[in-house]
C-alpha cells in the first residue's frame, strides 16, 4: 500500500493498490480479479481471458483518469504477469520480493481481523466476511501436486511457506525472461530505500531526479510493517515448519538474494 500511495504522489502517475486509490474512497477503480486469482495459476488461456476482459487498454485508459502512468500494485496480479506482458508490451513490471521469513511473520494471523490478508490465517481462526471472500482466490496445492494430501494437515505456517515459494518461483522466472521486467526487495525500501526506489523509477519510465526525492523523502522504516507479529522467527517455528523452510524457501532465497 506504501508504493502505490508514493507513486499517486508523483505528478502525472495515478497508482492504485489492488485495484482501489488510496484517499479513503470505497470505489473499486479497476474490475476485481480476487476470484480468478487461483482458477488463472493453473489455467494459462483463462488467465488470459481474463486481462483481455478485465485489464485491456480501454479499461486501463478509463482508469488513469487522464494520468500520463497508471500503476496498480496488486498480489493478486502476479498470475496474469504474463498474459499482462504480452497484451502491454511496452510497460514496466515490477516484482516486489520480500524473504520467506517476514512474508510468513506478517501474513500468519491467529486471532483477530487481518486487514491486509494475504497468506492463510491460522485453520482455527474465525474469519470474517470479507477474509472468506478473500481466501476464495487465494493459492493452494492442486491435486497433481506433490503437497495435496499434506496440505490438510499442514500449520498455517507451512501453507505460507509453500504459498510464498510458489508466488516467488512464478515472479523470479517471470523477471529473468523478459525486457522491462525488474526485481527489486522489500528489505531494501526499508533499510537502503534508494535502492528500492531507483531501478523501480527506471522501470516505469519516470526516473527523474525530483521523483526519487520525493519517494525519498515519503519513505519510511516502518513501511507496511505491521506493529507485531503473532508468530515468533523461524528459530521458533516447529521442527516440521522449519524443515519446510529449508526445502522450499531457503534454495529460493538464495537465488533471489545471492
Amino acid at each position: 500500500m506504501f508504493v502505490a500511495k508514493t507513486l499517486n504522489a508523483l505528478p502525472e502517475v495515478t497508482a492504485f493498490h489492488e485495484g482501489h486509490l488510496l484517499d479513503g474512497t470505497p470505489k473499486q477503480r479497476l474490475p476485481l480479479i480476487n476470484l480468478q486469482n487461483r482458477k488463472a495459476w493453473n489455467d494459462a488461456a483463462y488467465a488470459e481471458k481474463t486481462v483481455d476482459e478485465l485489464r485491456s487498454k480501454e479499461v486501463l485508459e478509463q482508469a488513469a483518469g487522464g494520468a500520463s502512468l497508471l500503476v496498480d500494485v496488486a498480489f493478486n496480479n502476479a498470475p496474469f504477469l504474463v498474459p499482462l506482458a504480452k497484451r502491454h508490451p511496452t510497460s514496466g513490471f515490477v516484482a516486489i520480493f520480500r524473504q520467506c521469513e517476514g512474508f510468513v511473520r506478517s501474513a500468519t494471523i491467529v486471532s483477530g481481523e487481518d486487514t491486509q490478508p494475504a497468506g492463510w490465517p491460522d485453520r482455527d481462526k474465525p474469519l470474517t466476511d470479507r477474509e472468506k471472500f478473500i481466501s476464495l482466490g487465494r493459492l493452494k496445492p492442486t491435486k497433481d501436486s506433490a503437497y495435496f494430501d499434506a496440505w490438510t494437515d499442514w500449520s498455517a505456517i507451512q501453507r505460507n511457506i509453500w504459498l510464498w515459494t510458489t508466488v516467488n518461483t512464478h515472479l523470479a522466472n517471470f523477471v529473468k525472461n523478459g525486457a522491462l521486467r525488474r526485481k527489486v526487495l522489500f528489505e531494501d525500501l526499508i533499510e537502503e530505500p534508494d535502492r528500492f526506489w531507483v531501478p523501480l523509477l527506471q522501470t516505469l519510465d519516470v526516473s527523474t531526479e525530483a521523483n526519487r526525492k520525493k519517494c525519498m523523502e515519503l519513505s519510511t522504516k516502518k513501511t507496511n510493517q505491521r506493529a507485531s507479529y503473532q508468530i515468533g522467527p523461524v528459530s521458533e517455528w516447529s521442527p516440521a515448519e522449519r524443515a519446510l523452510y529449508e526445502e522450499l524457501a531457503r534454495p529460493l532465497e538464495d537465488t533471489i538474494y545471492g
